[in-house]
């Protein structure tokens, strides 16, 4: 996304939090259910996505915000709770590059959202934790990231795929974010888009996702001091997400975003040999 669309993912992105946030004295049967804004933001998304007319009114920029505001209003008033409109009138209020930037931020606030709904739930870290190892599987599983990307193969049956894939060994919200995942295709390769939920996850917490491929695996003491040292280095908390890899044959490999810090065996081969032919 270009500025203007940023600015107005993070204006709903406060508002979401806003409304979401815990009240004080705690969450009460009448609080804001995340998981019910997740699907209303997703519901607002897919409508947008099927009808151009309509998302290009809520986008256009010659029109005041107020107005989007209102046909917003009138619009999903009446088929959204108030947290969920409140967030819905915040995005199209926003000033976005392109129409289609309405409907790719509705969509990232629906993941939001679901974070949170984990977040209330205290499983914030188990979520983070599934995305990251289903993300893996995916990627060393060709066969089963096609399943799953199939055009031709009805959304139904992929559903059901990641349920059987999944039953009673991830939390409800992984779940739901896995089927998001595939029903995402303008985001991409799906392991990636799995793996980006993941790092928002983290981001929760301000935290930065530190990918540290190993031949071996680390012990808990190992991850601890590598996650004070990446810390240090990169001046903020970072999560450490560890990944077995044979070709690495010893040392480690950290990715934390573009940045890849290379201490390999393999590496330190592969330069000693560059040497010997020069």
């Amino acid at each position: 996304m270009e500025g203007p669309s940023r600015a107005a993912l993070a204006a709903a992105r406060a508002t979401l939090d806003q409304v979401t946030a815990v009240p004080v004295g705690g969450r009460t049967a009448a609080s804001p259910d995340p998981g019910q804004i997740a699907a209303d933001l997703r519901a607002v998304a897919d409508l947008l996505g099927a009808d151009l007319t309509l998302r290009r009114a809520l986008a256009d920029p010659s029109v005041p915000a107020g107005a989007r505001e209102g046909l917003a209003d009138r619009l999903f008033g009446s088929r959204l709770g108030q947290a969920s409109l409140a967030v819905v009138r915040s995005a199209v209020a926003g000033r976005w590059s392109r129409p289609l930037d309405l409907r790719l931020g509705l969509i990232e606030l629906a993941v939001e959202a679901l974070l949170v709904d984990a977040e209330v739930a205290g499983a914030l870290d188990e979520v983070e934790d599934e995305l990251f190892r289903l993300g893996r599987i995916l990627d060393r599983n060709p066969q089963l990231s096609l399943a799953l990307t199939d055009s031709a193969a009805p959304t139904s049956a992929k559903e059901a795929l990641l349920e059987r894939l999944l039953a009673g060994k991830a939390h409800p919200v992984t779940v739901r974010l896995a089927k998001q995942a595939v029903a995402d295709r303008e985001f991409g390769d799906l392991g990636r888009r799995i793996e980006q939920f993941s790092r928002i996850a983290a981001a929760r917490r301000d935290r930065v996702v530190a990918v540290v491929r190993t031949a071996v695996p680390l012990d808990a003491d190992q991850v601890a001091r590598l996650r004070a040292a990446l810390s240090r280095y990169f001046g903020r908390e970072i999560q450490v997400q560890t990944d077995l890899d044979p070709s690495v044959l010893g040392g480690v490999v950290v990715r934390v975003g573009d940045e890849v810090v290379d201490g390999s065996v393999l590496r330190r081969l592969a330069a000693a040999r560059q040497a010997l032919t020069r």
